[in-house]
């Protein structure tokens, strides 16, 4: 089936009237939840309890002066959930990154540095998306995760957890004293939270004809640590970038988001560890340790 979808008309259509415009259009290529409606307009699906939070945050980002996306409207099917929003015009950086010149590089740098600075103007005690407080940060994802609006207590242990696990063996053998104190901190203590993108992969990052970046994609967006955002603008870098290439990133990383290639190693190292042993925080919980702060319960416990 054919869309004959009209701009004009976005707002006189019935929700079932652009679900079926949605369900008859091809989505993005390797996107399979975002269908480009027209040249103005695109349809990005999320669950029930994504939605509230990424409009939040597009909402406040925009409100900082950051160049987002506006949602247009949210269409509601019967076991879909839709935001229509501006398409961006203008090349996303994993395409666009190869071909730019040092000076281009380096002013780009230095606006994505202004608004990053922008968002981490808004601060906060406790940690999470800014509507439910749910901890979706991908270095905080373990099988139990952090509860909702987590303390900087909570994700600093969470994080030294990971940094001192070795092997589940070790945590077997730990006695009620070992998992209360964490033996070796590697990170900087929490004080507060700063409001962050938490994806600046460079396909999350337009460039547009007047050379001014747009951020899309928030779905990730809340309040964390400071280095998470330098930590995730590594997320999906294109392989086919030459080495010169990967050099200027790492120069426009550390220019935008700070110089924290040493938090940014620990996280990898987190990441990795938990993704092999994903339930290794149990034994933690189960004594009621340093980092047993979680958002799902075991039922092994």
């Amino acid at each position: 089936m054919e869309s004959n979808f009209d701009d004009t008309r976005l707002f006189d259509y019935t929700d079932a009237e652009l679900i079926e415009h949605i369900a008859s259009l091809p989505h993005l290529h390797n996107f399979s939840n975002i269908i480009p409606l027209s040249s103005k307009y695109l349809a990005k699906g999320y669950a029930e309890n994504e939605l509230e939070d990424v409009v939040r945050a597009t909402t406040f980002a925009s409100q900082l002066g950051v160049h987002v996306p506006f949602i247009q409207r949210i269409v509601r099917g019967d076991d879909s959930l839709y935001c229509i929003m501006d398409r961006v015009s203008g090349t996303t950086l994993d395409i666009a990154w190869p071909d730019l010149g040092w000076m281009t590089s380096l002013r780009l740098a230095f606006q994505l540095r202004s608004v990053i600075n922008c968002l981490r103007s808004a601060v906060s005690a406790s940690a999470g998306s800014l509507a439910t407080g749910k901890c979706r940060s991908f270095f905080l994802e373990d099988s139990f995760g952090l509860p909702p609006r987590a303390k900087p207590s909570e994700v600093d242990g969470f994080l030294n957890f990971w940094v001192n696990f070795v092997t589940p063996r070790q945590e077997i053998k730990k006695t009620p004293a070992d998992h209360s104190m964490c033996p070796k901190p590697a990170l900087p203590y929490t004080r507060s939270f700063v409001f962050t993108h938490h994806d600046l992969a460079p396909r999350n990052i337009i460039l547009d004809r007047k050379n001014q970046l747009w951020l899309i994609d928030w779905d990730c967006a809340g309040f964390y640590p400071r280095f998470f955002e330098h930590a995730g603008m590594f997320n999906f870098i294109p392989s086919e970038w030459t080495k010169f290439a990967l050099w200027r990133w790492n120069v426009f990383a550390w220019i935008a988001s700070g110089f924290y290639n040493k938090e940014r190693w620990w996280l990898e190292i987190i990441r990795s560890r938990f993704m092999r042993f994903r339930t290794a925080r149990r034994f933690n919980m189960k004594a009621n340790g340093y980092a047993a702060a979680a958002a799902r319960v075991d039922s092994d416990l």
